[in-house]
């Protein structure tokens, strides 16, 4: 073990030499992806004598997997442009099935939102050696040409807002196959500033060579939200933030709130989509974006009337502050505020389930 300390550490102080600029290398120069795939490896490694050290560990114990290879990062509460910046490993191992684990690791910039990430499942062997069996980085290098999500694993660039590589927030493990074969859902934000994350969750089979990937979007999150993920029987429920058309949202507001609903079912993982935890803001959007097309209204959506003022009557919208609910059942009333400070009052009748307005006032 000590070697692999050793090795490791040796890996960090490269990592940690500063260039001319007295910057660090960012996490895409090549001798980085160099320094990356080495300390990937080496992690694996570890883990692999560490599981083989500590056969029946705690959640604590998996939680500190990786204390004694690697100093703890420290990133002071408040920015200090005298400290140095330096990259630090982070990382811990969640137990799926028996002799079976998914190991998360982070290298991290102090003082900063750089980071990267990967995951890897460590698995006892024949010979009951526990070793690295499967990582998603070889995976994502092979996706990566395509753009898709996998291929995001193997981006390290971080020049933009929504523009940062993936960091695995949580191991999630969910019920079996029919066959009997380990599940886990990863979920993982982007290494970027700013309040609004762009998320990732992916739900992944162990098939004792390989993990495949069963489903994975992206989705985005309020930063300071409170809301958790949960998986409830056999529905796994990830707390979102929602998109609209014809108006937008504050990167520092947690509206539109929403939820995406997955179903694990003993052959296979539904999607079953979003939707929006008050449906109101979604009825405003869709009555909004309908109103300000050039096309024809469904004579379902509204009354003449509705559809008439909000063809003729200008009136500022930016991002939404709020929804507030005044009435609801078959019939019901609601108000979405803006941040410039306009009012939109809505009041509508269900038909069938759906909203049919028949009177609109802006405040």
């Amino acid at each position: 073990m000590t070697k692999l300390i050793d090795a490791h550490r040796a890996v960090m102080d490269h990592m940690n030499t500063h260039g001319e600029s007295g910057r660090l290398r960012p996490l895409d120069d090549t001798q980085m992806r160099h320094l990356l795939t080495q300390g990937w490896r080496l992690a694996g490694e570890w883990a692999g004598v560490w599981l083989d050290l500590h056969p029946k560990p705690s959640a604590t114990e998996l939680d500190d997997l990786f204390v004694d290879f690697t100093p703890s990062p420290h990133d002071p509460d408040v920015y200090d442009d005298k400290r140095p910046a330096l990259y630090s490993m982070a990382g811990s191992a969640t137990r799926i099935a028996t002799d079976v684990y998914v190991v998360r690791a982070a290298y991290e910039e102090s003082q900063s939102a750089n980071a990267t990430s990967t995951f890897f499942v460590v698995a006892r062997n024949a010979a009951g050696q526990f070793l690295p069996q499967w990582s998603v980085k070889p995976l994502s290098e092979r996706h990566y040409r395509k753009r898709d999500e996998i291929g995001l694993w193997a981006f390290l660039d971080s020049c933009a807002y929504y523009c940062g590589p993936l960091v695995v927030q949580e191991v999630i493990p969910l019920p079996p196959s029919e066959k009997g074969q380990p599940r886990f859902a990863i979920d993982a934000f982007q290494a970027t500033n700013g309040n609004t994350l762009m998320k990732q969750l992916s739900v992944w089979q162990w098939n004792g060579t390989e993990a495949q990937n069963l489903v994975i979007r992206s989705y985005d999150l309020y930063i300071d939200e409170d809301r958790e993920i949960q998986l409830v029987g056999n529905l796994l429920t990830v707390p979102t933030k929602e998109t609209t058309s014809s108006f937008s949202s504050y990167g520092c507001c947690a509206e539109p709130r929403g939820i995406w609903i997955l179903r694990i079912n003993s052959d296979n993982v539904q999607d079953l989509g979003n939707r929006f935890l008050q449906p109101q803001i979604q009825w405003a959007d869709r009555l909004l974006t309908a109103t300000r097309s050039k096309f024809t209204v469904d004579a379902g959506l509204a009354s003449p009337s509705v559809i008439a003022y909000l063809r003729h009557t200008e009136f500022e919208m930016d991002a939404i502050d709020k929804c507030s609910v005044l009435s609801s059942g078959k019939k019901g009333a609601f108000q979405i505020s803006f941040g410039v400070g306009t009012k939109l009052w809505l009041a509508y009748v269900l038909r069938n389930g759906q909203p049919y307005f028949t009177h609109v006032r802006v405040q």
